[in-house]
């Protein structure tokens, strides 16, 4: 089995585990509770609707409404790197930026399990966690691969992945 890419922390568990599952379970119908009373206000305001004046057709008055105009689709930018880990900034300017990311996100997460896990680099795992086609997580992989700073483990038990490989 390999790990996935980002781990969760022990941090992120004891968060979790300070409020009890009542109070989460409350806190979720809460929440639940006001989306939709603010939906129910939106369209009792009649948000996204244009009423047009009514017409008269054959003595029977209809009233028509039409959609307002559709809302802006913004395109999606690739998630800046927040930082690059310490050992991969030497080696930036060797790389591309998508396979620098992608380093710099295996030696985390490495260290997260202290070397102790094989990393799942499947195309789609590597595009969710860095925000990028399939098409430029297998060249960024293929890339780490080639420089030898990855290496992919198989050992005959059903482990299988990559591991670090820096000098």
């Amino acid at each position: 089995m390999a790990a996935p890419l980002i781990p969760h922390t022990a941090a992120a568990k004891t968060a979790d585990e300070t409020i009890t599952r009542d109070q989460r379970d409350h806190a979720q119908r809460v929440a639940r509770a006001k989306a939709v009373d603010a939906e129910m206000a939106r369209i009792n305001a009649g948000a996204g609707r244009v009423q047009v004046a009514p017409t008269v057709s054959g003595g029977i008055a209809q009233h028509r409404t039409v959609p307002a105009a559709p809302p802006k689709v913004e395109a999606v930018k690739k998630a800046e790197p927040k930082n690059t880990h310490p050992r991969v900034k030497t080696l930036k300017t060797a790389l591309s930026p998508d396979a620098t990311d992608l380093l710099s996100l295996v030696l985390r997460a490495d260290e997260a399990y202290k070397g102790a896990r094989l990393f799942d680099l499947s195309a789609f795992a590597i595009a969710q966690a860095l925000n990028i086609r399939e098409k430029d997580a297998l060249e960024a992989r293929a890339e780490l691969e080639r420089a030898g700073l990855i290496v992919f483990r198989d050992d005959g038990s059903g482990n299988r992945g990559f591991i670090p490989r820096l000098p």
